[in-house]
């Protein structure tokens, strides 16, 4: 027969652990706000005083950008307030090639870059970043074939809210116009056109993926407490 001291023990057993899930969930806690072209992410570090999360970021800066003093555009530890630009690159998948399989010429995937901000603004024991998209960066055949209008308007189609359907009508408006001074016939037309959503929609869910991973890195070198003597 189980006693009532028995109980109890399993009782305090349980609130303990209950209270240890609890805590870690609120030590941990982040939240995300989509805008049209950045993400915004809301994260609780409990236990680190508003020094301590400053120079974790400058580190994680120092660690994953090439240059630190290129990048950095404020830097500023009283107000706790840092702004970075830099470059980032996503890799997704290319759906045309689903109409052409055996056509070498077309790559199963696409990356692009994009120039970005990262703005950090740090109190004590939380943290806000804000990642912007600035731009998209044509690669360098766009220059040459004077593209670079193409790519203004992939850079318009992103939207971390939906990709919106007005937008995909004057980019298929163009891609149409594109494809018949290519004596592409009309159902063939359709076909790609009818990609255009699935195309953007992976590359901005690639985006937000890349971003948030970011992000978490960032919480990641924030919530590290180094054991070394040095």
């Amino acid at each position: 027969m189980i006693t009532s001291t028995e109980i109890n023990k399993e009782m305090k057993k349980l609130i303990t652990i209950i209270t240890l899930i609890l805590t870690s969930i609120t030590a941990n806690a982040q939240e995300y706000t989509n805008q049209t072209k950045s993400i915004t992410g809301i994260f609780q570090a409990e236990g680190k005083n508003k020094d301590e999360i400053f120079e974790n970021i400058n580190k994680w800066i120092a660690l994953n950008y090439n240059s630190a003093q290129d990048v950095i555009q404020m830097n500023d530890k009283d107000g706790g307030n840092i702004i970075v630009k830099g470059i980032n690159s996503i890799t997704y998948k290319n759906n045309i090639k689903e109409l052409y399989p055996n056509n070498k010429f077309i790559a199963e995937t696409i990356t692009n870059k994009f120039n970005h901000t990262i703005e950090v603004n740090i109190k004590e024991n939380k943290y806000r970043i804000i990642y912007t998209l600035s731009d998209i960066i044509p690669p360098a055949e766009a220059t040459q074939y004077s593209m670079e209008g193409q790519f203004d308007l992939i850079f318009d189609m992103i939207d971390f809210t939906g990709v919106k359907e007005d937008k995909i009508e004057v980019y298929n408006a163009y891609l149409d116009n594109l494809l018949k001074k290519g004596l592409m016939g009309k159902k063939k037309r359709q076909k790609m056109k009818d990609l255009s959503k699935p195309i953007f929609t992976d590359l901005t869910n690639s985006l937000e993926d890349n971003i948030k991973a970011t992000m978490l890195s960032i919480k990641e070198s924030v919530s590290t407490t180094s054991t070394s003597d040095w």
